[in-house]
């Protein structure tokens, strides 16, 4: 006679397996999403499948109630990052496990708190504002730190309870909270922030400045351009924030920067986003420089400033090879902006008279805010470039935008149309 499926000796052991592999899944699907986000050869949007493929695996453990977050429960206690976020993401999503998840974090080794941020970022749990407010009390700075990230990322409110952290007794937490505050655009908060500005020793410089600079402050840029004509210690961001910010008067200010020791790689890269067309012969006169990572700047920032399209194939060692492998030339071909001194050399002279003109460049056009909103919409920007415009586009249109490039696909594409519909006719916009 035919027994049924639950008749079967392993039928209770059935439901538990199952979810298991559900999780499993879940963990391997976010780990890719992960590296993907940051494989410059892979495509942004490109990355969808695997979000809802993600989104179909929490829906089948959202079925399954209590053994599904029996499960993500045990998964807390995992020593391998991969499933720690998966089982944070699962029970989150599941049902009553928001709780759970932030008792967890308060009490969590400060190098798994990344986990913690990687998996609210993507969850869509309720109160989730409400309850990372109540870490924002929490004794330990890094767990405070790590909850106004989360809050100003997720760009979903909360910026009143950010407000008390612009006093915290560290550094770090201090900082957090500024750029979340900033992130939300709760305006109000300028007037404290350049304040926070005025008064902050050289350390904290570089955070007060970037929160004020996505609300437009002029105090802000004005702080920029002291700090790096003071030529002392300079806070490490204060190049990259004068170039976002600032205009072809910034260029002689960075030039004198550049040949600091430890601060070539950084003036370059800053020259590129500023755009100033005088800063080319400085750019190609450092694709001789005997370090590989001074002439990649150079060629990086002269790519951005004009959209030449000079690349090179060139090998990198894998990052998980070992030094015997590395030494056999292993490894995987990359295309990067070519260092070649004479093919720059050779474009920048046929090219010179049409770009000269500009104030600021940007693939090879004059640059507006759209310039950078253009950025984030191609599906080829890598990560770092996407973020980089996506801070641009807050401070020169001085509009916070909130857009993170990590959101997932669907959200960063809803944001995008917006943005687009509502600057399609503004000046300057353009």
């Amino acid at each position: 006679m035919a027994r049924s499926l639950l008749e079967s000796p392993s039928a209770p052991e059935f439901p538990r397996e199952f979810q298991e592999r559900h999780l499993s899944e879940l963990a391997f699907l976010l780990t890719q999403r992960r590296r993907q986000l940051h494989d410059a050869g892979v495509e942004w949007p490109d990355l969808e499948p695997l979000e809802v493929r993600i989104l179909r695996h929490v829906e089948a453990m959202q079925a399954s109630g209590d053994v599904a977050a029996a499960c993500a429960r045990e998964a807390l206690d995992a020593v391998a990052e991969d499933e720690l976020t998966a089982g944070i993401h699962a029970l989150v999503s599941i049902g009553d496990g928001l709780t759970e998840v932030m008792e967890r974090m308060a009490v969590a080794d400060a190098s798994l708190l990344p986990c913690f941020t990687e998996a609210l970022l993507l969850a869509q749990p309720p109160r989730l504002t409400e309850a990372l407010g109540a870490l924002l009390s929490t004794p330990r700075p890094e767990v405070r730190a790590t909850a106004a990230r989360i809050l100003g990322q997720r760009h979903e409110g909360g910026a009143a309870l950010l407000l008390p952290l612009l006093d915290d007794a560290e550094l770090e937490v201090r900082a957090a909270a500024a750029l979340a505050v900033s992130e939300l655009g709760h305006r109000p908060a300028l007037a404290l922030l350049e304040r926070k500005l005025s008064q902050s020793p050289a350390d904290e410089l570089d955070a007060w400045a970037l929160a004020s600079l996505r609300f437009g402050s002029a105090r802000a840029l004005q702080a920029c351009r002291q700090a790096a004509r003071a030529m002392g210690a300079i806070p490490p961001r204060v190049p990259w924030l004068l170039a976002l910010a600032g205009d072809a008067q910034d260029f002689g200010t960075l030039s004198r920067l550049c040949p600091q020791p430890g601060m070539t790689v950084t003036v370059l890269e800053a020259l590129g986003i500023l755009g100033a067309p005088a800063s080319v012969p400085l750019l190609l006169e450092h694709l001789s420089h005997d370090e590989a990572g001074v002439r990649a700047a150079a060629a990086e920032a002269l790519t951005l400033m004009t959209g030449a399209g000079l690349v090179e194939r060139v090998r990198v060692p894998d990052e998980d090879a070992g030094d015997a492998e590395a030494e056999e030339d292993t490894g995987r071909e990359v295309t990067q902006a070519s260092t070649d001194a004479a093919a720059w050399d050779g474009w920048w002279e046929a090219h010179r008279t049409r770009l000269e003109g500009a104030s600021r460049l940007r693939l090879g056009q004059p640059y507006s805010p759209r310039s950078s909103l253009e950025e984030l919409a191609h599906p080829r920007s890598p990560f770092k470039a996407r973020a980089r415009a996506a801070l641009e586009l807050d401070v020169r249109s001085g509009q916070p935008t909130g857009f993170q490039p990590d959101w997932p696909v669907q959200r960063q594409c809803q944001s995008l149309a917006r943005w687009q519909r509502e600057w399609a006719e503004r000046p300057g916009m353009r």
